[in-house]
């Protein structure tokens, strides 16, 4: 079969990618498009195999026709490949215009996003730490302990999609382990700090909710706290490989975001069908969830954040559309990359009270579903105690 006419027989979704963020409360920095950089999904019915070898020497042609001069001066290249529980199909790479054109008219392809930037950040306060304290308590007593279940989350994969975890800290306790990195220029551990916080809300000795359970760190983000939506998509294919050999539940956190993406939200639901429960920050623009990514995606647990005061955090995005639970965001105190800890702010913060929380869960109950999880997170939460949510549902995290 001649490639265009394979081409045409296939599909593929193009879906703008955003780098990933975790949402500051200090201003939002919009998604950047990346020039003549894509995301390319295939339908259902599309053979990825097939499609695979068609698209790859459409690729070849078409950098020939650049190599003769005639083109548009833009080297077409794969970077990514993705199959995410057979669900979820598709491409991301540097593709000429006339390329993108073909595929955009192929019967194949569901959409065509551009590839584009999105940051993480977080604010530094000098505050302590109070978040444990409180999930622990259905009422606002920050004098009181933490209580958790003697199992406390053993045996239990949780993967922080973030920067990257300093795996040696002394709080992981040898439970921190490095996974996979978007990008084979980064180094393997975290040059930015963000991740590793993340891992010690988790899973930290002295600072994590579910304190035996293990960290896998899956990079998507570098050392300056900036990626791409289709590196998240690839890490995300990474995590669903592994849950699937695993043979188990596990659970991901992602405390980043960007603008709304089609295909970071179909990578999420083909990785909760994969079966990984996947926490979601809500975002730090102080807007409705439903607008950013992954946010905006159902399947999700996503989180948004309040104070010690039992406010909703004004940095923190909000809406009953999307957001399925708060959890402690602001001034939270965990592990950093210097083998310290740090103090910051955000639904980056929020997001992995939660995930520890679903870790205990599967920790205590180890042949539960991602449903089984999800029900049990939300039918435990303590109802109507946050103040100024916004239209959000009103249910902090509970953990007993």
């Amino acid at each position: 079969m001649q490639i265009k006419a394979l081409i045409a027989a296939l599909a593929l979704v193009l879906a703008t990618a955003s780098s990933t963020e975790a949402a500051p409360n200090n201003g939002v920095r919009a998604p950047v498009s990346l020039k003549d950089r894509y995301i390319v999904t295939l339908k259902g019915d599309a053979d990825f195999k097939t499609f695979s070898r068609a698209l790859k020497a459409e690729v070849a042609a078409e950098n020939a026709r650049e190599a003769s001069g005639n083109g548009s001066g833009v080297v077409s290249k794969i970077d990514h490949e993705f199959q995410i529980s057979g669900d979820f199909k598709g491409y991301a790479g540097t593709f000429a215009p006339g390329l993108i054109k073909r595929l955009q008219a192929s019967g194949k392809v569901a959409a065509v996003e551009a590839d584009a930037t999105v940051y993480a950040t977080a604010t530094q306060t000098p505050a302590g730490s109070w978040g444990l304290t409180r999930v622990g308590q259905r009422d606002l007593n920050l004098a009181a302990g933490y209580t958790y279940p003697d199992s406390a989350g053993a045996g239990v994969t949780a993967y922080v999609i973030d920067t990257g975890v300093l795996v040696s800290h002394p709080e992981l306790e040898g439970r921190a382990t490095f996974g996979f990195k978007a990008d084979a220029s980064w180094s393997d551990g975290d040059g930015n700090g963000h991740g590793t916080h993340v891992a010690g809300t988790i899973a930290s000795k002295k600072y994590g909710v579910a304190k035996a359970a293990s960290v896998v760190a899956v990079k998507v983000l570098g050392d300056d706290g900036s990626g791409t939506n289709s590196g998240v998509i690839a890490g995300i294919n990474w995590v669903a490989a592994q849950a699937k050999a695993a043979g188990k539940t596990a659970v991901a956190n992602m405390s980043l975001g960007g603008g709304k993406s089609a295909a970071v939200n179909a990578a999420i639901k083909s990785l909760v069908n994969s079966g990984v429960v996947a926490v979601v920050a809500a975002g730090n623009e102080s807007q409705d969830a439903c607008n950013v990514s992954p946010a905006s995606e159902p399947s999700a647990v996503t989180v948004a954040s309040s104070t010690k005061t039992d406010a909703l955090s004004s940095f923190s995005n909000y809406g009953s559309g999307c957001v399925d639970i708060i959890a402690p965001g602001s001034s939270i105190t965990s592990t950093w990359n210097n083998g310290a800890t740090n103090t910051i702010s955000g639904t980056s913060m929020a997001s992995p009270h939660v995930a520890g929380a679903a870790s205990l869960i599967l920790g205590a109950n180890p042949s539960f579903t991602v449903s089984q999880v999800v029900s049990q997170l939300l039918s435990k939460a303590t109802p109507n105690k946050i103040t100024g949510t916004k239209g959000t549902p009103n249910k902090l995290l509970f953990v007993n």
